[in-house]
């Protein structure tokens, strides 16, 4: 009998794919995770399409040449799983493909369910930002119904915080979302700087940050444009990179007052709801010392991740494949 579920998540930061191996049949059980690196160059090609206000596949022969390469990548982290189990025990494949735009109206992501579909053999579930929206949501975040369904507790409140690219949070008023929103950049901004500035792919352990000095003015201008959008909401990725203030004679003053941008509109979100107080934390960004030091500083708490129930890294592949067992996005079969 099918009973596994192949989540995968490639986010915003754009460095790597990660996949997992789940079970729901009896609770939660995490039986395999694996995470490869993207192709060389994809995930500075992503940033280039973002910030050329990609609206549509035939745009842009590289965002072509990106969508095959996350194909590509897909399908080897999805038979890199499949060496640890019955492939005949895998109901489906949750493929939320790479998103490349979203707004109130429609959002798009790059990626071949079909093609996942007819390479592997096993059904994939796909598009869940527009299933959501045609329910009625917002499209973003998602994660949100999986930190329900993983650390809700009855009479007990808590935040739980996905930094990525973007930063999302959930608060649990105690079995109940109270509210689920994006709050402001998480790594994007970051990883932006790292590249333009200073030729990496991100600030390891936030000390090129720690290096800097916080620009007040810069931070307070930032603050003002994002904070007064409200919860709840869900963010495009090109709003940030439109941000005219991502400029300083110093790079490291930059990254310095970016990651306090981060760690502020955290911060905010957890002191609009009657701060809890548990607060845990997955994604990339807690990788980030500098970000960490300064969240638990403006948020006044101890933080915690989540890996006394499931490593951080693979938060947000497992939700995808608890989406696809709700049946929360679109089915694809292989066609032979």
């Amino acid at each position: 009998m099918s009973k596994y579920f192949i989540g995968l998540m490639t986010g915003t930061s754009a460095d790597s794919i990660d996949g997992c191996v789940v079970d729901f049949s009896n609770g939660f059980e995490l039986i395999h995770s694996k995470s490869n690196n993207l192709e060389k160059n994809y995930k500075l090609k992503y940033e280039e399409a973002i910030k050329k206000g990609f609206k549509n596949r035939n745009d842009d022969e590289m965002v072509h040449k990106l969508e095959e390469s996350l194909n590509k990548s897909s399908v080897e982290l999805i038979k890199d799983l499949l060496e640890e189990i019955d492939t005949s025990s895998v109901s489906g494949i949750a493929f939320p493909g790479q998103t490349m735009f979203h707004d109130a109206a429609r959002s798009y992501q790059i990626g071949c369910a079909q093609f996942i579909a007819d390479e592997v053999g096993i059904r994939v579930i796909h598009d869940f930002r527009n299933y959501d929206m045609q329910k009625g949501g917002l499209g973003a975040p998602l994660v949100p119904e999986f930190h329900k369904y993983l650390f809700a507790e009855s009479d007990k409140r808590k935040v739980i915080f996905n930094i990525g690219g973007i930063s999302n949070g959930t608060y649990l008023d105690g079995e109940d979302i109270r509210v689920a929103s994006d709050v402001g950049p998480g790594n994007c901004l970051i990883d932006l700087v790292a590249m333009r500035d200073f030729g990496i792919p991100y600030d390891e352990d936030g000390k090129i940050a720690a290096s800097g000095q916080i620009d007040q003015q810069l931070l307070n201008s930032l603050l003002d444009k994002i904070l007064t959008k409200g919860y709840p909401r869900a963010d495009d990725k090109s709003f940030y990179y439109n941000l005219d203030e991502l400029k300083s004679d110093k790079p490291e003053n930059l990254l310095a007052t970016l990651s306090e941008l981060t760690a502020l509109c955290i911060s905010d979100f957890c002191h609009s709801f009657d701060l809890p107080r548990e607060i845990l934390l997955h994604g990339g960004g807690t990788k980030n010392n500098y970000v960490m030091e300064r969240l638990e500083k403006s948020i006044g708490s101890s933080l915690k991740l989540t890996d006394h129930l499931i490593p951080s890294k693979y938060v947000e592949s497992a939700a995808f494949a608890y989406l696809a067992y709700l049946k929360r996005g679109l089915l694809v079969d292989p066609r032979r």
